[in-house]
This record gives structure tokens, C-alpha cells and sequence, in this order.
């Protein structure tokens, strides 16, 4: 798999523009860093992962999802990525804050108040580590990978089971769930694991932004019409909003069904029981794919997403033979956070080394003013 991208910053939308840099407040911890005290292949047993410090790992309800979405209106956008034109659909940041407006009178949880607060902009950063991450939002690496798996599919099937580590909006995989979509041919059973820290971005951009796919793609549009009149038909929407009707929703749920797709998602941190989770969920003789964007771009937390990485990878190879993929796109440097393409080559290089893995890895530059690289290990 061999390509190179020739991105500019004209090429992003608001949401990526106005968040080239991340912006994340220091915490005060009294456990240490887990790269402090464990290092290697016990690094995921850190008594840290396993603290109140951090959002144990938790599996979602994608019904219960569903259920919390009925009825609400969605605004989205259809865009183009800036290398192979792939469309996709996402769900509109404005929209997103107005739900979360909305239910603001509900909101019980500090956690869930502080998200808010971020994401209108109140405090004045992006991400707030162990509280939120910042996927409500989409990154220009997660375009960036998009382009990539739309030039590496030219030759290429999809695996059996794919998983977005850190997924936010989803696009990477979107798009693939968008390739599923399109060939209308039922294929072996897809597995979807999604995973993101915090379960309201599942809630609120995730799973959105597959139902608008899969709206567009699947339907016709006298079909999703109907979907959405639910007795009134006088109800005419403009082409980018979408009303979640109970028939839509149940439409939605059987049309995965049919077409063998599994959505499988799973809210809070990386540590051992979070491999331990995806472990059982992934097809034992099955090709594997792993996606991640922007996750790499604090230091304490790259060894802990990179042993994850090496994990499933050797772990699924080694058990069942079949070949396993990881694609992580992130910029070269995240300059006042920390991490660096340069700083996870070196990590994965020297484990690679100690462990005598089996495992290769490749440097993709994307090329723009904003340096950015995806790092293919497999």
C-alpha cells in the first residue's frame, strides 16, 4: 500500500480549521502516569488503568442509543475529502450543541456539564484528559485517513472486523460501513467495534452520522420520505436534516440485520479489560482491521494506545492466522501537548525489537502545510 496525499488547510472545514492544534487543560493526578511505574507488555496492567482515575471500559446499548435519538431532528453535511472526493456525511457541529442545549436541565453528571462547557467554548480548550477527549468534534486526520483507505481499497476487500480506537465522528469508518452499503451484496458477517471515551459522543455524533449514511445510501428518497412522515404528511425537509422517527430507527436496525452488519460499541479508557472486551468480540477467522486518528498526541497516553495497537495485532495473528492491520493518522508534531509521529515510530520500533514481534510498520506522509503521516503497522 503505497500512496501520497496533497492536502492544504482549504481543504478542512471550520470545525478542523479552528482546532489545528489541540488545547487541553493539565490535570492534577495523584496516581502516576502508568509509563511511570509499567512499561512494555504489562503497561495495560497499570494499577493506574484500572483507577477511578479513568472511565473504566464499559459496552454500549446501540438500542439504548437509538431509543435516547427517537425523535430528534438531525442537521448534516455531505462533503467531499480533498484527494479521492470520497463523499461523507456528517452530523453539524451546531446541531450538536443545540442538542446538548436542549438537554442541558437533564444533565446530572459533573462529567456530562464540563462536556458542555468545552464544547461551547467556556473554557477555552478542546480536550480535558480522563473527562473528555474531544470527539464531538472532527480532525483533519481522520480525512486524512479516509483518503487512505479509499486509495488502499482500489485493491483490496474488507476485512470481517474493523475497529476505530478513539473514533469521535467516525468518519474513517463510516466510510467503510458506506463501501458495505453500496454493494449491495450481503456480505460474511461485518463487525463494527467502536470505541471512544466518552459515551455521549457515541450518542451524539457516532451513531448519528452512520443512520445519516445509511440513510442516503440505502434508501431512496421516496423511501426516506416515508420514514420520517410517521402520520404527517404534510412534513417536507430540506435534503440535509433528518428526522428520527421510530419507523426510521427500526428501519435502521433491520437493515444491519439483514445485511449481517454487527455495530459493537464501547465507551471509557484503553487497559487490559479493554482488550480483554474487543478480544471476544472480534471474528476468530477473519481478517482484521484497526483504525485510529488524533490519539496519539499526548506522551502518558501513546505507550498505552501503542500497546493496545501491538496486542490485538500479534494476539489475533498468532491465535488464528489471519492478517491484521492497524492505520494511525495523526500530525507529526502536537506542538504544547506532546506526542509525535517520531516519539510513536520509536515506541513501536523498539518493542517490535525486544519482543521479536512479527509485526511491520510504514510511514505515510500526507502532504500539507500542517505536517501529518499515517503509520501502517501489520
Amino acid at each position: 500500500m503505497s500512496f501520497q496525499f496533497g492536502f492544504s488547510n482549504g481543504d478542512l472545514s471550520d470545525d478542523e480549521l479552528n482546532n489545528s492544534e489541540i488545547s487541553a487543560q493539565p490535570v492534577q493526578e495523584s496516581n502516576a502516569a502508568p509509563s511511570q511505574v509499567y512499561v512494555g507488555r504489562t503497561l495495560l496492567d497499570s494499577p493506574h488503568l484500572q483507577s477511578n482515575a479513568v472511565k473504566q471500559p464499559n459496552w454500549e446499548s446501540l438500542d439504548a442509543i437509538l431509543q435516547s435519538l427517537k425523535d430528534v431532528r438531525l442537521s448534516f453535511e455531505k462533503f467531499s475529502t480533498p484527494q479521492n472526493q470520497v463523499p461523507i456525511y456528517r452530523r453539524e457541529l451546531f446541531d450538536v450543541k443545540h442538542q446538548l442545549m436542549t438537554e442541558a436541565d437533564e444533565l446530572t453528571g459533573s462529567e456530562a456539564k464540563v462536556e458542555l462547557e468545552i464544547l461551547m467554548g467556556e473554557t477555552n480548550e478542546d480536550v480535558r484528559k480522563n473527562v473528555y477527549e474531544g470527539g464531538l468534534k472532527s480532525w483533519e486526520c481522520s480525512i486524512d485517513l479516509v483518503d487512505a483507505l479509499a486509495t488502499s481499497l482500489n485493491n483490496e476487500q474488507l476485512p470481517d472486523t474493523i475497529i476505530e480506537l478513539g473514533c469521535g465522528t467516525s468518519l474513517p469508518t463510516e466510510y467503510l460501513f458506506m463501501k458495505l452499503l453500496e454493494s449491495n451484496c450481503p456480505p460474511n458477517k461485518t463487525n463494527f467495534i467502536l470505541s471512544d471515551y466518552n459515551e455521549s459522543v457515541l450518542r451524539l455524533v457516532t451513531i448519528p452520522n452512520f443512520i445519516i449514511a445509511w440513510a442516503n445510501i440505502a434508501l431512496t428518497a421516496e423511501q426516506r420520505s416515508a420514514l420520517q412522515q410517521q402520520g404527517e404528511e404534510s412534513l417536507n425537509l430540506p435534503d440535509d436534516e433528518l428526522l428520527l422517527t421510530s419507523d426510521l430507527l427500526l428501519a435502521f436496525r433491520e437493515d444491519l440485520s439483514r445485511r449481517n452488519i454487527n455495530l459493537s460499541l464501547i465507551s471509557g479508557a484503553w487497559s487490559r479489560r479493554f482488550n480483554d472486551m474487543v478480544l471476544t468480540a472480534i471474528h476468530p477467522n477473519r481478517n482484521l482491521w484497526i483504525l485510529s486518528s488524533e490519539t496519539i498526541y499526548q506522551p502518558e497516553t501513546l505507550p498505552v494506545i501503542s500497546e493496545v495497537l501491538i496486542e490485538l495485532l500479534s494476539q489475533h495473528k498468532q491465535q488464528y492466522k489471519y492478517s491484521a492491520r492497524a492505520l494511525v493518522a495523526a500530525k507529526d508534531i502536537y506542538f504544547g501537548v506532546g506526542g509525535s509521529i517520531i516519539e510513536f515510530q520509536h515506541y513501536i520500533e523498539s518493542r517490535i525489537r525486544e519482543d521479536a514481534l512479527n509485526l511491520s510498520m510504514q510511514i505515510l506522509k500526507v502532504n500539507a502545510g500542517l505536517k501529518r503521516s499515517i503509520v501502517v503497522i501489520e
